[in-house]
């Protein structure tokens, strides 16, 4: 009898340690499953961080884009700047005074020019390098933005002297990408150089007298062209004959503007930082 409560109670144990034996691994898969669980959970957490980082990230990026983009960009239209040009009317020449608007936006550091109205006026190749240079002076590199030029003027002109416009452009450029502003009472000629020199151009005394028409205080030239050539006609008659040629005279062209009424002041610059250095007070 005994023998059989042994037997007995041996198989019972058997049974119950049996049971808890299959109750522990039981509970052991479900702990790693658990595991698992909490593991891809803690993954998806972790993946979760980086995506509202990298959210994060891109609108400061458009917020500071959109501050970058309202500072260059003040006005709908751009910022503007003068520039002066020498237009050909009933066989003589005379200076014009144009406004150029510039503004960025999103591209690939491209340059695009619109008038209006229709002005014959060449400005790709000056607009270019002074873009290049403007980012060098202002030391910003704007090769993700692409530059919108607009020229305006009062009616349809055509303007031969366009790569004197260049020096203004480029002075337009340079404030804008470096958030200053330039005064609007002196007018630049001349043509922008790679390496931000400005060199001469012509019809200088026709466009300093467009400047002065203007109210310019300062008219910014060229090294070398204060002063400027003008040839005088010259009649000398031998009997029925009447020769006519020209003599060259040295003008100041302060002065010239001096007798013409204006008090403009005339100043060379050799280069875009000596301009900037008038432009920006």
């Amino acid at each position: 009898m005994i023998c059989m409560d042994f037997r007995k109670v041996t198989a019972i144990s058997l049974i119950a340690i049996c049971l808890s034996l299959a109750l522990n691994v039981f509970l052991y898969h479900r702990l790693l499953l658990y595991d698992q669980l909490i593991q891809s959970l803690q993954e998806k957490i972790n993946e979760l961080s980086r995506e509202n980082a990298v959210l994060k990230q891109s609108l400061e990026f458009s917020r500071e884009g959109i501050e970058y983009h309202s500072a260059i960009n003040s006005s709908a239209n751009g910022e503007w700047i003068y520039i002066v040009g020498v237009v050909s009317s009933d066989g003589s020449y005379k200076g014009e005074v144009l406004k150029v608007y510039a503004r960025f936006i999103d591209g690939s550091g491209r340059v695009y020019i619109a008038t209006n109205p229709k002005i014959g006026i060449t400005l790709q190749d000056s607009a270019e390098i002074a873009f290049k240079v403007a980012q060098q002076v202002a030391n910003v590199d704007a090769s993700h933005l692409d530059l919108i030029l607009t020229v305006t003027a009062n009616k349809t002109i055509d303007v031969i002297d366009g790569p004197s416009a260049g020096a203004a452009i480029t002075v337009l450029l340079a404030s804008m990408l470096s958030g200053s502003e330039i005064r609007r009472d002196i007018v630049i000629t001349g043509a922008i150089q790679n390496d931000g020199s400005i060199k001469q151009v012509g019809g200088i005394l026709e466009k300093a007298k467009a400047a002065a028409e203007v109210g310019a205080q300062l008219f910014l030239v060229p090294m070398g062209q204060s002063k400027t050539i003008i040839y005088i006609e010259r009649i000398t008659k031998i009997g029925p004959l009447q020769i006519i040629t020209y003599e060259p005279q040295t003008v100041d062209v302060q002065e010239y503007l001096r007798k013409e009424g204006y008090n403009t002041k005339v100043v060379e610059v050799a280069n875009i930082q000596d301009a900037l250095r008038f432009f920006i007070s």
